[in-house]
């Protein structure tokens, strides 16, 4: 029993001596600029993990919204800081293939997230994407919406939030193929639908989706890109038009698509976990760097809330993990 007292003193001892080796050093990089509140959902993640794994963090925001150049410009500084571990995410194909490759050649894990290279790896050299399955989530939802649609004519307005960017283009490019699948399976109704730039901006996407309807009054439903579309209730409201005759769909979880759940006006989101993807890819990086692990893909998923589930799920929103 002395013995093994004492040999475990020694090692204590030892432990004790041995200096702690330098924090990691990771960052996230966003196109978005602080008011996008589903970002923090993407901190809130990060720091848990920063804290749990004691590395140094941080979520780099663009001073400007969608300002790409300036996310270019981000991590090209970050890649010649010779930061630990990079977290970016993608959402133009090639502008940031050469910065990320560079990256990759010094020994510095990039991993994509929320948003990823259209053609992922195979489009640019990232080592993994942590996100969404966009195109089939925007698919779901436009599939779990139609069991809400009329039984005669059906018009849907589809709002690309950002023309170009791939996230916009898959979650809308998902819901066009499954319009396309709905009116093959309804050939004796007459089905159409209609897209429009709906913009980044509750207040002018909720304006332009509101125009829209007073000029084309025989829509029945409308699928947003992101929740900016939740803007509409305000005006639709000022339009006469009553909970439920006009069918609305979003992604993610933020109070404004929430309260209009909660007025009839939205009927359906999907949940993509904004906090896993912020958690995993700093947990990735810091198994890379200590234990020389692989990265690996992540599907966050695509959870359908609907408005049953609003006082549920508010608690968790207002911790900031989903």
């Amino acid at each position: 029993m002395n013995i093994i007292k004492l040999f475990i003193a020694i090692c204590t001892v030892f432990l004790i001596s041995v200096p702690a080796s330098a924090k990691y050093k990771f960052s996230v990089l966003t196109q978005v600029d602080t008011s996008n509140t589903f970002w923090q959902g993407i901190k809130r993640g990060m720091d848990d993990a920063c804290e749990m794994l004691d590395v140094d963090c941080q979520l780099v925001f663009n001073q400007e919204n969608g300002n790409l150049q300036m996310q270019l410009t981000n991590l090209e500084v970050l890649v010649e800081q010779g930061i630990d571990g990079i977290s970016l995410v993608i959402v133009e194909d090639t502008m940031f293939d050469e910065a990320v490759q560079k990256a990759i050649d010094a020994g510095i894990p990039v991993i994509t997230t929320n948003v990823d290279d259209s053609e992922g790896a195979a489009g640019n050299a990232r080592l993994a994407f942590v996100g969404q399955d966009l195109y089939q989530a925007g698919y779901e939802l436009a599939k779990e919406l139609s069991k809400q649609f009329p039984e005669g004519d059906t018009h849907v307005l589809l709002g690309l939030s950002a023309p170009g960017q791939n996230w916009a283009e898959l979650r809308i490019g998902g819901v066009r193929q499954f319009m396309e699948e709905y009116k093959v399976a309804n050939p004796n109704k007459k089905v159409t639908w209609d897209t429009i730039d709906s913009g980044l901006d509750t207040s002018v996407t909720g304006q332009r989706i509101c125009a829209y309807v007073q000029g084309h009054p025989e829509t029945n439903a409308y699928f947003d890109a992101g929740f900016w579309g939740s803007g509409a209730g305000e005006c639709l409201r000022d339009l006469g038009i009553k909970p439920g005759e006009l069918l609305m769909a979003m992604f993610d979880l933020v109070d404004i698509t929430m309260d209009e759940m909660d007025k009839g006006y939205v009927h359906l989101t999907i949940d993509q976990q904004p906090y896993l993807q912020g958690y995993l890819p700093i947990l990735q990086m810091y198994l890379m760097k200590e234990f020389g692990l692989s990265a690996w893909d992540v599907n966050t998923g695509k959870a359908l809330v609907f408005p049953s589930d609003v006082k549920n799920i508010r608690k968790y929103i207002e911790m900031g993990v989903r």
